[in-house]
């Protein structure tokens, strides 16, 4: 199969219907496709919810938005929009079939996507033109993304992944915070300690104590999370547990104003989730507990950010799995002491500019 010539390229549609973190990750494809295509018009069409992480990205030149079971009417004019675009070239970054269906219906001559090898709906593969295998061989998720643009010659391999706020979403959390008696110079731990999935999360009485050692070190903490039930009860029972009184913020704050909160706090400390790459994408000094999920996969790309995760006692890990047995409780994730999270905690505060 022959490459695409990028000559004739003028308009692209990147497809990446995931997550909040992963649509983050895949910011370096567009950073990569402006610098192979110079004046390269780029789109991104993820799902609802997720486009804070592409919005205000100078590589990004529009944000289209899909939202689940919206019906056949907004599914017809979203087609309409697509087609409209003009796109010369569609790349679906994801298995799923509904992005190769839309990245057909776009009309684009060329339509890069993962090679579903036999998996979807019968004569998927016919859909794309260029049909890319995805290898997972301890990579980076963020790397992963970037093959998908090997027919474009393309060869990146070391993606920098940004994010960007607006000086409104600044302004607003630094409002916020003084009303909490944290002033410009204070310095500040952002600490999230939930995930949506429960198996990825630390022990309750073990972030009560690293929260009561950075504030007993003179760090202010804001503890952080969505808006779940779940995640809050986490939360309450964390500051329960808690001897010190950290600021509350959780489930208040939009992904831009967790962006703010995170880029003016001198370090992250939590867990796999998509907070932990958005404190790394705007170049906050990170410490994440990892359990089952693979963090050669999934950890912050940063070289300020250091992963803990009990690899040696557990070399189940990474297993994958929603917690042991179907726990929803990882063994290795709590088998974590807070003696080691204290210890990255020293290690960071070191190079920390307000502590």
């Amino acid at each position: 199969m022959s490459g695409i010539d990028t000559s004739g390229i003028k308009r692209v549609l990147v497809i990446k219907f995931r997550h909040i973190g992963d649509v983050l990750l895949s910011a370096p494809v567009f950073r990569a496709l402006k610098t192979a295509i110079p004046g390269v018009r780029t789109t991104a069409l993820v799902l609802a919810g997720t486009e804070d992480m592409l919005s205000l990205n100078p590589n990004v030149d529009e944000v289209i938005t899909f939202k689940r079971g919206q019906g056949i009417a907004e599914d017809l004019r979203l087609v309409g929009r697509l087609r409209a675009g003009c796109f010369d070239l569609a790349i679906n970054m994801t298995e799923g079939d509904r992005g190769v269906i839309l990245a057909f219906l776009s009309g684009a001559p060329y339509r890069v996507g993962i090679d579903p090898e036999s998996r979807g709906f019968v004569g998927k593969r016919m859909l794309l033109t260029h049909p890319v295998k995805q290898v997972y061989d301890g990579r980076h998720r963020a790397v992963i993304d970037l093959d998908m643009l090997g027919p474009l010659g393309v060869t990146e391999s070391a993606p920098i992944v940004e994010l960007y706020t607006s000086q409104e979403d600044d302004s607003y959390i630094e409002s916020l915070l003084k009303e909490h008696g944290v002033g410009s110079y204070t310095p500040l731990a952002v600490v999230h300690p939930t995930s949506r999935w429960l198996f990825k999360c630390w022990r309750d009485e073990a972030v009560a104590e690293v929260v009561d050692y950075l504030e007993g070190r003179g760090i202010r903490v804001a503890l952080t999370s969505g808006p779940d039930a779940r995640e809050l009860e986490k939360i309450k029972n964390i500051r329960a547990f808690a001897d010190s009184k950290p600021i509350d913020l959780s489930g208040m704050l939009s992904l831009k104003s967790l962006a703010s909160l995170c880029k003016r706090a001198s370090l992250f400390f939590g867990v796999d989730t998509a907070p932990m790459h958005i404190a790394a994408a705007v170049g906050t000094p990170v410490i994440a507990l990892f359990g089952p999920s693979d963090y050669r996969l999934w950890g912050p790309l940063s070289d300020k950010a250091k992963v803990i995760a009990k690899t040696v006692e557990f070399p189940c890990i990474p297993c994958m799995k929603d917690g042991c047995g179907g726990s929803k409780k990882s063994r290795c994730l709590d088998a974590i002491t807070v003696e080691e999270a204290i210890e990255a905690i020293d290690e960071s505060i070191v190079r920390l500019p307000h502590a």
